[in-house]
């Protein structure tokens, strides 16, 4: 492996994607499945609610929604009892599992060159999270930051993303990364000592944001698997699968995505347009062509955010209520009893499910 050249270091900023992606390979869930089968956990409980098939986890032409893979997430999380399950199965997430980006990112130059094609490409990695990086002297730093929020599975979310993300530098790089300092926005684990053991650095919690630093050299370290012609091949079938995988969006599932994962409560119609740079009308009539209505996929969504606040959380049903823009209690009642055939109180005696870890 070459030296990292003797250069000066200028400022540098890059940053991937604020929009979560509607679609991901089906890759990052049969990772799971590996790992649940690991375990001796039956596969058919792991995917159970979340729309997937067994056999889904073969066909490479396969794609999954975000809510379809956090609905598994939901479930490993239930049936493993190890609180530090999203570090263990973060390590299995090696570069093979992300495909063809994975393969075009090995065959960079650099470190760098192999992070600005994965911030290009976002909408073939499995992440939740956008990224930033700056480069100040001697020291990079990349936050996180959260594109879901999604609270009884948080931590398993973060704590995945960075096992993975030190699993699949250290594959490209050829070496174990080795981190200068981790921040983690989230409290203390009782496990927190597993943490430093893991990363080989000092981790603090309850920081202000995400954020790991390491030394700005390795940025520039040429890899050891560097090669243009391969670069070239994997980065224009990357273009091709991004392609389709963007046919594959319509408005109606963009909008379902807005709502069911915006954090700062649920968006109007007028908002909506905002976010999808276009005017009221514009949007109105794409939906009317796609057969369906903004109260039509608000009312789906509230009936799901509902039915899962009431399962998985002690939340008081007035809080859930107003966290769904029901200001006035009666109106929610009627609404669930109108989804559902019962009032949220008896629906959560018969139907919550006791969470036992990944507690905050």
């Amino acid at each position: 492996m070459k030296q990292t050249p003797n250069i000066q270091i200028q400022p540098l900023h890059l940053f991937s994607g604020k929009t979560l992606p509607m679609y991901r390979s089906v890759n990052t869930l049969a990772v799971l499945a590996h790992y649940a089968s690991l375990m001796g956990l039956d596969k058919t409980a792991l995917l159970k609610g979340s729309g997937i098939k067994i056999r889904d986890l073969d066909d490479p032409d396969v794609l999954v929604t975000p809510d379809q893979e956090i609905s598994v997430m939901r479930n490993i999380v239930k049936l493993v009892p190890d609180p530090k399950v999203g570090l263990i199965i973060g390590l299995h997430y090696h570069i093979g599992v992300i495909g063809k980006i994975g393969a075009a990112a090995s065959s960079s130059d650099t470190l760098l060159d192999a992070i600005r094609l994965l911030f290009q490409f976002t909408e073939l990695m499995m992440t939740y999270f956008h990224f930033d990086l700056t480069v100040k002297d001697n020291l990079a730093f990349v936050r996180m930051d959260e594109l879901v929020s999604e609270k009884d599975i948080r931590r398993f979310m973060c704590e995945r993303e960075l096992a993975s993300i030190y699993r699949i530098s250290s594959d490209v790089i050829g070496i174990p990364v080795r981190y200068r300092e981790i921040r983690l926005a989230y409290p203390k684990p009782s496990y927190a000592s597993y943490y430093k053991e893991f990363f080989q650095c000092p981790v603090e919690f309850n920081a202000d944001a995400h954020l790991l630093v390491f030394d700005s050299k390795h940025l520039f370290r040429q890899l050891p698997m560097a090669n243009p012609l391969t670069r070239k091949i994997y980065e224009k079938e990357c273009r091709q699968l991004s392609l389709r995988i963007k046919k594959q969006e319509t408005i109606a599932k963009r909008i379902h995505q807005e709502i069911l994962f915006h954090q700062d409560g649920i968006p109007n119609f007028d908002q909506l347009a905002r976010y999808m740079n276009m005017s009221r009308r514009t949007l109105s009539r794409r939906l009317v062509e796609e057969g369906t209505s903004y109260r039509d996929l608000l009312s789906g969504i509230l009936k799901k955010k509902a039915v899962h606040l009431l399962q998985t959380t002690t939340m008081p049903i007035e809080q859930i209520a107003t966290e769904l823009g029901y200001h006035d209690l009666a109106n929610f009642y009627r609404a669930f009893k109108r989804w559902t055939g019962h009032n949220p109180g008896s629906y959560r005696r018969k139907n919550h499910i006791t969470d036992n870890v990944n507690k905050f």
